[in-house]
């Protein structure tokens, strides 16, 4: 069931609204997101670079170490080829002063034999499970025995450890061990603004600045471990991401982002609240302007309903704008025209050919004034170029079917006249609609009654859309043999057979015996000014488009 079409004034209400409160919205709505992606953006690429920095300073410090226990091994191996007894200590104190010149603190360097002996060391301190046969198999021992002549990192209670063994002939002769000195990696994390944490392979942490992170047995929190990206624990969100070292360390940053999204939360909600208060401003502002904006509609459409029901006295005066300023004059003097022409047609009542030639001629369909009115108003709140582009159009229609009372124009005047019309149909049927104009030019300056082209393409829009999405008119105009013909076909839904053979026989009557005023009006009109074998036939077949056909005589 069809619903009542909504007044104009509630139209333009709606407009207002859409169009003021929609697009603040959409606008709130992408620079929020555009800031939260921002803010999402920077803080994980932040966080990882941070990361990528720290890992990579660590990896450098530990191929410093990675490189002073090959020397020392070097050294080691030189001692097994002389056949020394003891290590050459200056030696090795010389490699490792090399290796660790730029840090504060050497470290303790441990050299012990396969027996568990410490046989050098550089700070006079040598860990007890280093020289316990309990831990031959355990830890560090593990790490020497496992990876033979490869240097490994390992932590063991709380410290990292670089060693290696030195082997003769598959024979563990000496292990080399070195702390790396805490001082040094804490130093390469730098200051840093979020949490940062460096473990070994299993999570075990060996350096970090919180300890919240941590469980009792002093591994980092599963949930880090497992997952890079965002991470909630105890009810706050954080942002995690880890890089393991080709050394075997892993480093860990992790920023705290649950006050960050407090605020941003915060912030939606005040400008929610913002913008409900602009909609609620809005929506009762726009009644008043909408009513403001309307009251030339309402002019207009009374002063057509006066028109309807027989006062050719109403006038229009419309000074708000340049657009309704047109329609109101064109109005008011569409009206004194039909005054006047009623008045001569009165007083020339007893020439009956002239007579009929005027009023034919003066005939206007009224519904499409209200059609075409009724288009403008929808478009004026969607589209207000094409609303204008109507307006004009309209107002040149109704110009010419008032100028000059003369009988015949030019065949370029009356194609002046049909683009406004079309023009009008193109905006009110899109892409519905489409037509072509060949008419040749050497025919543009002959006579031809006035108002003839309009009422073919009325005509093929009356039947052409009949169940059919789409119409396509092809208007052509020509001269053959002292005649002008103009021909119209369509493709739209074609005519009956009975209802054409009712127009056919109707075309051949002086009087209109039927509701069919357009095309009779056409042949009647030409029947009366030419003489001769002139006027209008018409060939349809329903489902194959309508051919209408006019000839009348070239002057």
């Amino acid at each position: 069931m069809n619903r009542d079409p909504q007044s104009f004034q509630e139209n333009i209400r709606r407009t207002f609204i859409r169009f003021s409160i929609v697009p603040i919205a959409i606008i709130v709505s992408v620079a929020l997101f555009l800031f939260v992606f921002s803010w999402s953006i920077f803080t994980t690429s932040y966080n990882k670079q941070g990361n990528r920095q720290v890992a990579g300073e660590i990896t450098r410090i530990l191929n410093i170490y990675y490189e002073l226990l090959g020397d020392v091994s070097d050294v080691l191996e030189k001692d097994l080829a002389e056949k020394n007894e003891t290590v050459s200590s200056d030696e090795i104190f010389s490699k490792l002063y090399d290796r660790t010149a730029e840090f504060s603190d050497i470290g303790n360097l441990i050299i012990l034999s396969a027996s568990h002996e410490a046989l050098f060391t550089s700070k006079d301190y040598v860990p007890k499970f280093l020289t316990d046969e309990n831990y031959a198999n355990w830890g560090v021992w593990n790490k020497i025995n496992k990876y033979k002549s490869q240097v490994s990192f390992v932590l063991y209670e709380k410290a990292l450890y670089a060693v290696k063994g030195v082997y003769e002939k598959n024979s563990l002769r000496y292990a080399i061990c070195y702390i790396v000195p805490g001082e040094v990696i804490s130093n390469a994390a730098g200051s840093q603004s979020r949490f940062l944490i460096i473990t070994d392979k299993n999570g075990f942490v060996y350096a970090s600045n919180t300890k919240k992170l941590q469980d009792n047995y002093g591994q980092i929190i599963k949930e880090f471990d497992e997952n890079n990206g965002f991470v909630k624990y105890n009810g706050t969100l954080f942002y995690a991401y880890k890089t393991v070292t080709d050394k075997g360390i892993v480093v860990y940053t992790i920023s705290d982002i649950g006050k960050s999204v407090e605020l941003i939360l915060a912030l939606i909600i005040i400008i929610a609240i913002i913008f409900i208060g602009i909609s609620l401003i809005t929506i009762r502002s726009t009644a008043g302007s909408s009513e403001r904006y309307t009251k030339d509609i309402r002019k207009i459409e009374d002063a057509f309903e006066e028109v309807q029901n027989g006062n050719l006295d109403a006038t229009l005066n419309i000074d708000s704008s340049t657009e309704f300023k047109i329609i109101g004059n064109d109005f008011n003097e569409m009206l004194k025209g039909l005054k006047e022409q009623i008045e001569k047609n009165n007083e020339l009542a007893e020439h009956a050919a002239f007579s009929q030639v005027k009023q034919l001629e003066s005939q206007f369909n009224p519904h499409f004034l209200f059609n075409t009115l009724d288009n403008i108003r929808f478009m004026a709140k969607i589209d207000a170029a094409a609303a204008d582009k109507m307006i004009v159009s309209l107002s040149g229609l109704l110009r010419y079917s008032i100028r000059e009372m003369k009988e015949e124009v030019t065949v370029r005047e009356d194609l002046d006249n049909l683009q406004y019309y079309l023009n009008i149909l193109q905006i009110r049927f899109n892409k519905r609609f489409a037509y072509v104009i060949d008419v040749y030019e050497d025919i543009m300056d002959f006579l031809i009654p006035k108002l003839l082209l309009q009422p073919l393409l009325e005509n093929a829009i009356k039947y052409g859309f009949n169940g059919q999405e789409k119409l396509s008119v092809h208007i052509r105009g020509y001269q053959m043999q002292e005649k002008l013909i103009f021909v119209c076909e369509d493709d739209g839904a074609g005519i009956e057979e009975n209802r054409l053979k009712e127009i056919q026989n109707n075309l051949q009557n002086e009087d209109n015996t039927s509701n069919h005023y357009g095309l009779y009006n056409i042949h009647r009109r030409i029947r009366l000014m030419y003489k001769g074998d002139y006027g209008l036939d018409i060939a349809s077949a329903q489902g194959q488009g309508t051919t209408v056909r006019i000839i009348i005589p070239r002057h």
